[in-house]
């Protein structure tokens, strides 16, 4: 009776807690080959997925859902996360469905236009997927996929390969497109403002870039962006310069330099000598959170269109190549990259106020 007793207990301990859970698996299993193998070399291995089943749709396919990493993360960093994750899938042969939820930067609360998906607000699906809630075999992105892709073309910083730059290329190309609203006003915008002159596009980044985190780039200076800029117009190949920034103290600056030369957005909502991201402010203008993404988008968009771009290291002119070389198939005719270096220190953003995961 004592032993059934324990026995009894003992089981019903092992309910509550996984660890004492796993540990008495570890026991029970411990000279079974397939079982040493699985525990040593299945964690994090690519050909052992977890898969999670919710109903009977999709059946005969596997779902994977890449979701958002948030995280604080911004507009093309989520974007570039989500075309690993792409290759991930497209790898393995997997349907892929993207989700960027409340935990995206740029979630709208409430939705846009009845679309709660804040990836839909901008771009089309990526697959004849609309939900997981009821598929029969589902893959959710976890974080060492994407780490697993970028270790496969050791891609650790914002210096990356040519190589690297083809894979998300051809991600693009295959998954990514323009929703119908977006394509339209994206194309009316560029089109009111550029015209049909040569534009040199240029990115300037301001305000958190100051705040040198570990592993970003060592902020540039508009005084070397105005210097290399005169150098390319004074080539005579442009007739006039897009700037893309998030700061109003580079349009003033490069606008006393270059003049009507000078196009920019003026309904973009810009920082004011602060350190801090646009993409963290707050604003009580109709729908800011997606007009944020918008406009940053917008801004992309056009330097993509742009027959040359001038520019520092950052997710937008990262992303603007692989839009170009995705997209159109060609590269920049001039593609000038100021290079200040990497910072490496221990000041690192997953430690921000603005970031409350690391990934």
């Amino acid at each position: 009776m004592v032993g059934k007793k324990f026995t009894a207990a003992f089981i019903n301990l092992l309910a509550k807690n996984e660890t004492l859970k796993f540990w008495n698996r570890c026991r029970i299993h411990r000279n079974e080959p397939e079982f040493r193998d699985h525990v040593i070399n299945g964690y994090k291995n690519s050909d052992c997925l977890r898969l999670r089943s919710y109903g009977d749709e999709y059946e005969g396919e596997i779902i994977y859902l890449a979701d958002e990493q948030g995280g604080g993360m911004g507009f093309f960093a989520e974007l570039g996360v989500t075309l690993i994750k792409l290759y991930f899938a497209d790898e393995r042969g997997l349907t892929p469905y993207v989700h960027w939820g409340k935990n995206h930067l740029f979630y709208a609360a409430g939705g846009i236009d009845g679309e709660e998906n804040a990836f839909l607000h901008y771009f089309a699906p990526v697959s004849h997927v609309r939900k997981t809630d009821r598929a029969k075999h589902v893959l959710k992105s976890e974080a060492w996929h994407y780490e697993q892709v970028k270790s496969v073309f050791n891609a650790v910083s914002y210096d990356v390969t040519d190589e690297y730059v083809n894979a998300m290329a051809r991600m693009m190309k295959k998954y990514i497109r323009y929703n119908d609203k977006t394509k339209r006003k994206l194309e009316e915008d560029e089109s009111r403002l550029l015209g049909d002159k040569k534009t040199l596009g240029i990115h300037y980044r301001g305000t958190d870039f100051r705040k040198q985190y570990n592993n970003h780039p060592v902020a540039v200076k508009i005084e070397q962006t105005i210097e290399e800029a005169k150098k390319l117009m004074a080539r005579g190949d442009y007739e006039q310069i897009f700037l893309a920034t998030d700061e109003n103290d580079a349009v003033i600056k490069f606008t006393e330099v270059f003049g009507e030369k000078v196009k920019i957005y003026k309904d973009t909502y810009r920082g004011n000598g602060g350190d801090e991201s646009i993409a963290f402010s707050e604003c009580d203008r109709k729908d800011h959170k997606y007009r944020l993404g918008y406009e940053v988008l917008r801004d992309e968009y056009t330097l993509v269109q742009c027959e040359g771009l001038l520019c520092g290291y950052s997710n937008v002119t990262f992303m603007a190549r692989i839009m170009r070389r995705g997209w159109m198939e060609q590269d920049y005719k001039d593609y000038v990259l100021i290079n200040n270096g990497i910072y490496h220190n221990k000041n690192r953003f997953s430690e921000s106020l603005h970031n409350s995961k690391a990934y």
